[in-house]
C-alpha cells in the first residue's frame, strides 16, 4: 500500500504583505476609540475617529492595490475592520446622542445601521465590481452621520431617525452607485483639481460656515445613484 506524501511547506509571507494590514487594523483601531468616545459623551471626537477610519480604508485598499497584494485574508479582515468602524461605531453615535430617547425603539432603529452595514458588506464579498457599488457604500453612511456631528448640526431624533433608515434602505438596495477606484486623472489635472478645490474650500470659508458644508459631498453621493436610476427608467420608458 502506497503512503501518500503531504506537502507542509507554507507559502512565505513578505514583510511587503503585511503593509495594508496595518492600515485595515488602524481602521478598527479608530472605530473602537470612535464608540469609546461615543460612551464618554464626545461625539463630536467620536465623529473625528470615523472619519478618520475612512481614510484608513482607503489607504488598505490603495495600498494593496499599489503593491499588487489582493489575499482573502485581506479581504475578511477589511471587512470585519468596516464592520466595526462604519456600522457598529456609527449606531452606537446615533444611539447614545439622539435615539436613546426613543428607548427601545431607539435601540432597534440604531440597529439598522448594522443591519444594513452588515448586508452590504456580505454583498460587497460576493458582488464585488470594480465600475460601481450595488447599493450605497458603508463608508458613505458612516460619513454622513459623523459630519452631522463635526458640523454640530443638531437634527431632532425624528430626523435622525429618518436618516437612518434611509440609509439601511440604500445599502441593501440594487442602486448602482459610481466607483473611483479604476479613476485616472493625469498630473496635470490633478494640480487644476487640486487648486480649484483649495478655491472653493476658502471662498466657502469666508461666506459660510464650513463645517456646516461637510455635509454636501456625502449627500450628494447619496443622490447621485437614485437620481442615476430615475434617469435610466425615464429612458427605459421613452424607448418603449
Amino acid at each position: 500500500m502506497k503512503k501518500i506524501k503531504y506537502n507542509y511547506k507554507k507559502k512565505k509571507i513578505k514583510p511587503i504583505h503585511l503593509f495594508p494590514s496595518l492600515f485595515t487594523y488602524a481602521n478598527a483601531l479608530c472605530g473602537f476609540y470612535s464608540i469609546v468616545f461615543s460612551i464618554k459623551g464626545d461625539f463630536y471626537n467620536a465623529g473625528i475617529l470615523i472619519i478618520i477610519a475612512i481614510l484608513m480604508d482607503g489607504f488598505d485598499g490603495r495600498s494593496a492595490r499599489f503593491f499588487e497584494i489582493s489575499n482573502e485574508f485581506g479581504k475578511e479582515l477589511d471587512s470585519l475592520a468596516d464592520l466595526v468602524s462604519f456600522g457598529v461605531a456609527p449606531a452606537i453615535l446615533v444611539y447614545l446622542s439622539k435615539l436613546y430617547l426613543f428607548g427601545t425603539t431607539g435601540m432597534l432603529i440604531a440597529f439598522l445601521l448594522i443591519f444594513g452595514g452588515i448586508s452590504r458588506l456580505a454583498r460587497f464579498n460576493v458582488i464585488n465590481t470594480s465600475s460601481y457599488f450595488l447599493g450605497l457604500p458603508i463608508p458613505v453612511s458612516a460619513m454622513l452621520v459623523s459630519f452631522i456631528f463635526i458640523a454640530d448640526i443638531n437634527f431632532s431624533k425624528y430626523i435622525f431617525s429618518y436618516i437612518v433608515i434611509i440609509l439601511c434602505i440604500l445599502m441593501i438596495s440594487n442602486i448602482k452607485y459610481p466607483s473611483f477606484k479604476q479613476l485616472k486623472i493625469k498630473k496635470q489635472k490633478q494640480i487644476i483639481v487640486i487648486f480649484a478645490l483649495f478655491l472653493i474650500v476658502f471662498f466657502a470659508n469666508v461666506f459660510f460656515d464650513i463645517k456646516k458644508l461637510l455635509i454636501l459631498p456625502p449627500v450628494f453621493y447619496i443622490l447621485f445613484g437614485p437620481f442615476l436610476e430615475t434617469q435610466k427608467y425615464k429612458k427605459y420608458a421613452k424607448s418603449n
